[in-house]
């Protein structure tokens, strides 16, 4: 707020300026004398408590620290140390690993954290556009070098919904449009070569760079402007596009692809005409599964835990997911019942190789929309978790590790990812203490890659769509959140609904420029037309309060106080004019009234007590 200081001085009556500026001294809160002061203007207090102004260049200041931040590390062997140790955490808290009191916790929240991995990553494949075997590379690498970059304990990089599916929707209008060779400049044989995983994994890559880049332009400031409730209005828009997407898996249909502003509408349309072509099998399968899957969170879960003195994460995917492959396999349920499933996974590592170059170009379009969600993300969940659990995270490194992750992982087929809200919380909940609890995950990831992937390949996709549908029930539950902004701010629940309307009816990455431009357009009106009031005494009190809305609040009759709720720039410089002169109006005739209720109420008392001396 700004208190306007020359507005309430100049409205002064002349004896309480006579007795401002008088000699006597006054007593301040620590008892100590201290002389008073008659009203001033900036220059006059300038002039006579002696301000001194810096004659530096704040740029040459700034640029000073930067260039000697830069090469303080290589003044000493210690500094170069820590330099390098700054940027590789893992070699600051690895030494100090506390294996008695940390081991057991790490390794249990490892594996549980690594088998909710394994249903996840192959779910969001499908999302992103890839075959279900990348997602599991998706979940093992970015994971195992962020362990080695990042600062926060708890949080899991890996497979999320929402980034998944903007992942999917640039990996396809990159496709789209290196695929017509009229607007290509690629050769036929490139054309033809080019794959979805080869754009993605460059989409992942160029997600790194963006990454890596915010981080070293020290732009990590910019995610204050995603507000909380500009991501939950996004995710929650975002996962009604998740929900369709699986809902011809659900029902054994085939829909054909369809994009552009109000697709979902076209896509829903779409499945509702071929309901009567739905495939009963599958119907029936993914019934099960989704019943399988709320039993066991909604039901067994709690009553299980409320009788066990510690929490257990019961991997209920995993175990669907391995029921299913099985019951698919046994049956024969593809060459049956015509049931789509997973198919081959095959077993082994990838070899690493350079993103096309060609498209790179693009996919930076593409991956800049990813980049705010991550960020935006990561830093909050990561910031929340340090601070409940009493431990600090940098910022400015975590931009880095996300961005290392991503380059160093764009050079595997995987497609991009980010921290997990859901799988996160299971780590936490799992006890774990530190990030080595990611090994762990990686190692359990490893083995199925290396030898039991090629068993999930009767995996029914439909299965793989109802896990995905559950997991979405945490983001449609923030449609709760609309009741409690209503009362609490307008705003917010306007930036809220914005950026969930917006994301649904047009599209993901448009959704999401539209309600970062909305929440940026509520601060500049904010800022250029904020609230602003005169504020009158509490009787018997130091408090100052608005009159409208406290009715003992009493206007002083010789001084005018004035409140503008923003900091004064020159966007607001007229109505803060306006709003001063108004003020002084309306406080010029509420003085008079006061004063004269005063005058009448000392002229009774005159001559009642008059009346009593003559009595």
């Amino acid at each position: 707020s700004v208190s306007c200081l020359y507005a309430s001085m100049a409205r002064i009556r002349p004896t309480q300026v006579e007795s401002s500026s008088s000699t006597e001294g006054r007593r301040n809160m620590s008892g100590c004398l201290v002389r008073g002061r008659g009203a001033m203007n900036q220059q006059e207090f300038d002039a006579e408590y002696g301000y001194h102004q810096e004659t530096t260049s704040q740029i040459y200041l700034c640029s000073k620290k930067a260039v000697r931040k830069c090469f303080d590390p290589c003044t000493s062997g210690r500094k170069f140390l820590q330099a390098i140790i700054g940027f590789v955490p893992i070699l600051g808290w690895l030494p100090k690993y506390n294996f008695k009191g940390h081991l057991v916790r790490d390794i249990i929240g490892g594996f549980t954290t690594g088998v909710m991995h394994v249903p996840q990553g192959i779910a969001y494949s499908v999302l992103s556009g890839v075959a279900p075997v990348y997602g599991l590379y998706s979940s093992f690498f970015p994971a195992l070098f962020y362990m080695i970059f990042g600062t926060s304990r708890h949080t899991s990089i890996g497979s999320f919904a929402v980034v998944a599916l903007m992942s999917g929707i640039a990996n396809e209008r990159i496709l789209t449009k290196y695929v017509d060779s009229s607007n290509s400049t690629m050769s036929p044989t490139e054309i033809t070569t080019l794959t979805p995983i080869e754009v993605a994994s460059t989409l992942t890559f160029a997600l790194g760079m963006i990454q890596f880049a915010t981080g070293l332009l020290r732009l990590e400031f910019l995610t204050a402007y995603f507000s909380d409730q500009l991501v939950a209005g996004f995710a929650t828009g975002s996962a009604c596009h998740v929900f369709t997407a699986q809902l011809d898996d659900i029902i054994g249909v085939n829909v054909p692809k369809v994009s552009g502003p109000g697709y979902i509408f076209r896509r829903i349309y779409d499945i509702i005409v071929r309901i009567p072509r739905a495939n009963l099998c599958t119907v029936i399968t993914s019934a099960l599964g989704i019943i399988f899957l709320y039993v066991g969170k909604d039901w067994i879960s709690p009553f299980v835990n409320k009788r066990l003195p510690v929490k257990i994460p019961i991997p209920y995917e995993l175990i669907l997911v391995i029921l299913s492959a099985a019951f698919s396999y046994l049956f024969r349920l593809n060459e049956r019942y015509g049931m789509n499933i997973v198919g081959e996974i095959p077993a082994g590592m990838p070899e690493p190789q350079l993103p096309n170059i060609t498209i790179l170009p693009d996919c930076l379009i593409g991956a800049a929309g990813i980049a705010a969600v991550t960020i935006a993300v990561h830093i909050s969940m990561a910031k929340m978790l340090a601070k409940k659990m009493k431990y600090e995270i940098d910022a400015g490194q975590e931009l880095y590790a996300l961005g290392l992750s991503a380059m160093l992982g764009g050079l595997f087929p995987i497609y991009p990812v980010s921290t997990a809200l859901g799988r996160t919380m299971v780590n936490v909940e799992g006890g774990t203490k530190t990030q080595l609890s990611s090994l762990f995950s990686c190692l359990l990831l490893l083995t199925i890659i290396l030898w039991l992937g090629p068993l999930l390949k009767t995996l029914p996709m439909c299965i793989l769509a109802a896990i995905i549908i559950m997991a979405l029930r945490s983001m449609f539950r923030k449609l709760a959140d609309l009741k409690r902004l209503w009362p609490a701010s307008k705003i917010d629940f306007l930036i809220w609904l914005v950026a969930f309307a917006t994301t649904v009816a047009i599209d993901v990455m448009e959704g999401l420029a539209i309600s970062i431009v909305f929440a940026l357009l509520t601060i500049i009106f904010r800022s250029q037309w904020p609230k602003s009031q005169s504020l009158a005494s509490i009787p018997n009190t130091n408090d100052f309060k608005d009159p409208r809305r406290y009715t003992a609040a009493l206007p002083n009759p010789n001084i005018c106080i004035f409140r503008f709720d923003s900091p004064l720039l020159f966007t607001n410089v007229g109505r803060f004019k306006y709003m001063i002169n108004k003020t002084i109006g309306v406080w010029n005739v509420e003085a008079d009234s006061s004063r004269q209720k005063l005058l009448k109420e000392k002229t009774l008392a005159d001559s009642n007590f008059a009346s009593d001396i003559k009595v």
